[in-house]
């Protein structure tokens, strides 16, 4: 909603004075005052006006956008850097100032030892320099096996634990690490500068896929989220249940010998571990709170090292399709009106190098471009480029070869700053051949882990550039000084309203280590193809006691105890309670089966709202099932131009009778924005959530008996279909389709904002199936969508897993709400000659 002129509401000119507004208001308030039978509302506002005008912070944000108050991004670029990337480019005497000329310390002459040993001692970390009672009681003082606690825990626990890849002979070979899931015991005691921590989530980075391990059955992983379950009797700035990120200090882990926080119970020391603020645990779940530190480098990446950068200017990635860090830099240079220019060289494509001097175009036009990447790498970079593109990428380029060229053509000034989050043997030189030349302050920044291989550079190469060559680590500068800690969740706080207002997202893929194959998460985790974060989620306590420790007595002990109490406390179940049980057991297991109460009673077909297209001899049906059939029909006749020869096939459901339930069913309730109504699962379903399940298989059986009427007098089969729909229609057709209530597996599908009901229920339907042909699969959902959060968008991801010949691509279109519109048709458009069957 636009603000009001408060200029003219006082009665000043934009440039009055301050003494002129103050002036003029006194004599509009006593003209305007309720009192004196004014307006209460126009006199509410004109001291709403005086308020603004007086104030010279808010009448420049006033003056400059017509609004008073920021949005989130405007507060973001403001506690960026100092407020540098508001848009108001910075001066060049400003640029001067800020760096240091070394020919005026020169002339100036030599600095006295004071002034030099003064700013050393103000660089040092002065809680590293003083030792206090506190510290000599903890470390030096008692004896750390008289201090030691028991751990409560008795039983052995799940561990990831890698191990590295060798050849025939026994020797070390380059590349992802060998994994495998097992549990094993942990430690009886912990010291008394120690805790036990219950691990919750833990990102899949490179420096877990390509560990550099000396030898095997070591515990990967070097952070994650979790719950302090434990203290040592000298731990006093922590607590039982505090949230902790596990961020241990370089010098004492690495990927050599890392802490491993792939376990279901950690044992660390509390300088390993920061406390995670209220707020950031109100607003992100653990699986999202675990990417902070990807998030964050990205950010300390930007504000660090393009301190010279304005609004504008280019910037080189050549990671900004791998994982969390390439989508959060991307998304963090929208943010800050950077363009990014990214490089996507995928597995599989031509191998094109610049090689030769720096600044030659002989180096790239030499270069040998006829071979062509085979299909399925060219669909995979159309793709992810599309995605990047609609990320904030300015161009996107399969090589630096290909960028040169770019630049050459369009005469474009290249980017004075590259990040280099692939790391590989080859990347940086080719980034520095894309760079400006080092006198114009040009940088490359070493970032990502990589696949533990060293940087080749060829020294003439360097000596020609004149740049900068940087390494950055994001745990060697949280633990460098005490404010970077601080800094780091007032970033992560940043971020966390941003995600809040959605102009941020995080797309994670679950595993559950001891349930999910930790070898299917490793192997998506190291394809450079795939630009969701995986992401490593542990067993509860009870699990793990319940799964590994049976042979353990203490742990025998301790269960029938509990058995014991628990026998005695609760209540004994009536009769009555355990025939409802058993039923409501009885009626899940028919769902979605030939003995299903919708099976043997069906209801007739849904009724047929469009048909366009080829309707003569098509080729292949496209089924469209969505909530408003009225205005997604007028979208969709706009299609028929690019059907070909495929018929569209609209229905809907809402006009059928079994469609009453479904209706009243409102997707904007607490439990269903919150995503608690998605996670229930068999054992928290109510009553009415049976009969949406009853209401979900019989509607879905109602579209099979249209789409039926329709192949039958088309001559086709359904192979020849492929599935589409939007919100509560894209959840009918999707559990028709996975859940096999149709006799054959479809082409494919494209689902816009989908409301699958309860993903936990539908995985279980996995182990009954027979039938493994591959279909692809398309979910898009929209960036502000509240009605399909993002936790239930993860629970969809964990159970289609459960369905390994589903081929799912998920995708966001930003700034979307939960509505099909014009984006929406778009998208389809485009999505469509991927999932036709050929």
């Amino acid at each position: 909603m636009a603000e009001p002129d408060y200029y003219a509401l006082i009665g000043v000119e934009k440039n009055a004075k301050l003494q002129e507004i103050r002036a003029k208001f006194r004599q509009k308030v006593l003209a305007e005052h309720p009192d004196k039978g004014g307006d209460p509302k126009a006199f509410q506002l004109l001291n709403k006006a005086y308020n603004v005008l007086t104030d010279q912070d808010k009448r420049a944000l006033y003056d400059s956008t017509g609004r008073t108050e920021r949005s989130a991004e405007e507060e973001f670029a403001m506690g960026f850097g100092g407020g540098r990337m508001t848009g108001h480019q910075r001066s060049k005497e400003l640029d001067a100032e800020a760096v240091v000329n070394i020919q005026d310390r020169v002339n100036k002459g030599p600095s006295e030892h004071e002034d030099g040993f003064a700013e050393w001692m103000r660089q040092r970390d002065q809680s590293e320099m003083v030792m206090t009672d506190k510290d000599f009681m903890k470390n030096a003082l008692f004896n750390a096996a008289e201090m030691s606690a028991k751990v409560n825990h008795p039983g052995p626990v799940q561990h990831v634990l890698g191990s590295p890849k060798t050849d025939a002979y026994g020797q070390q070979m380059v590349g992802p690490v060998q994994v495998q899931a097992k549990p094993r015991p942990i430690k009886k005691t912990i010291d008394h500068d120690e805790m036990l921590v219950r691990m919750l989530a833990v990102p899949l980075d490179d420096a877990m896929v390509y560990a550099e391990l000396a030898k095997g059955g070591v515990c990967l992983g070097m952070t994650g989220v979790g719950r302090i379950e434990q203290i040592g009797a000298h731990v006093q700035d922590f607590k039982q249940e505090d949230c902790v990120l596990v961020l241990p200090k370089p010098t004492k882990f690495s990927s050599q010998r890392p802490i491993g926080t792939a376990r279901t119970l950690l044992i660390c020391h509390e300088d390993d571990v920061l406390r995670i603020s209220p707020t950031i645990l109100e607003e992100l779940t653990p699986e999202q709170i675990c990417l902070a530190p990807t998030i964050v480098c990205a950010y300390i990446l930007l504000e660090n090292y393009g301190a010279k950068l304005k609004p504008g200017d280019s910037i080189l990635l050549n990671a900004a399709h791998m994982s969390a860090a390439g989508s959060a830099l991307l998304q963090l240079c929208k943010l800050l009106k950077l363009k990014p220019l990214c490089i996507l060289d995928l597995p599989g494509a031509p191998k094109n190098r610049v090689k030769g001097e720096y600044g030659s175009k002989t180096a790239w036009q030499e270069a040998d471009t006829r071979a062509v990447a085979p299909p399925s790498v060219r669909q995979h970079y159309e793709r992810i480029s599309e995605w990047l593109v609609t990320m904030g990428a300015e161009e996107v380029f399969p090589d630096a070869v290909a960028m040169l060229k770019w630049r050459d053509r369009n005469q474009r000034m290249l980017p004075k700053l590259a990040l280099d989050g692939i790391s590989t043997r080859e990347s940086a030189e080719q980034l520095i051949h894309c760079l400006q030349s080092g006198d114009k302050d040009s940088q490359c920044v070493v970032y990502g882990y990589g696949a533990a291989q060293p940087i080749e550079l060829n020294p003439p190469l360097l000596a020609a550039w004149g740049g900068t060559l940087l390494g950055f680590s994001l745990n060697r500068w949280v633990h460098s000084l005490s404010a970077n800690s601080a800094k780091f969740m007032s970033v992560t706080e940043n971020i966390t309203k941003l995600i809040r207002a959605n102009k941020f997202t995080l797309d994670t893929v679950l595993y559950k280590v001891g349930e999910d194959a930790v070898t299917d998460a490793f192997s998506r985790a190291a394809d450079a193809s795939d630009s969701s974060q995986v992401v490593l989620i542990f067993p509860t306590l009870e699990e793990e006691l319940r799964n590994n420790g049976g042979d353990d007595n203490a742990w025998e002990s301790k269960t029938m105890a509990a058995s014991s109490r628990a026998a005695q406390q609760a209540p004994t179940k009536t009769a009555e309670e355990e025939e409802r049980e058993r039923l409501k057991a009885d009626w899940l297991n028919l769902l979605f089966t030939d003995g299903s109460v919708a099976a043997m009673s069906p209801e007739g077909p849904l009724p047929i709202t469009l048909e366009a297209g080829n309707t003569s001899s098509p080729k292949s049906l496209i089924v469209w099932l969505g909530d408003e059939p009225a205005v997604e029909s007028r979208y969709l006749q706009g299609l028929t131009a690019s059907l070909g020869s495929s018929a569209l096939l609209c229905l809907s459901w809402d006009q059928h009778a079994a469609g009453e339930g479904l209706k009243d069913f409102s997707v904007s309730t607490p439990e269903v924005l919150n995503g608690s109504w998605y996670l229930r699962d068999r054992a928290t379903l109510e009553n009415e959530d049976l009969d949406h399940l009853h209401d979900v298989e019989l509607l879905g059986r109602c579209m099979m008996e249209s789409v039926q009427g329709s192949l039958d007098k088309y001559g086709l089969s359904w192979k020849n279909v492929v599935l589409a729909g939007f919100g509560k229609g894209a959840g009918l057709l999707f559990y028709a389709s996975v859940a096999r209530i149709l006799p054959q597996q479809v082409a494919g599908s494209v689902f816009f904002n989908a409301i699958v009901p309860f993903p936990a229920f539908l995985a279980e339907k996995a182990a009954k199936r027979t039938d493994r042909t591959p279909v692809k699969m398309f979910t898009i959902w929209g960036s502000r969508d509240t009605s399909t959060p993002s936790n239930y968008r993860q629970a969809l991801q964990q159970a289609l897993r459960k369905y390994p010949e589903v081929q799912c691509t998920p995708d966001t279109l930003p700034e979307n709400d939960h509505i099909f519109d014009e984006k929406s048709i778009s998208v389809l458009t485009s999505l469509l000659p991927l999932v036709l069957p050929r």
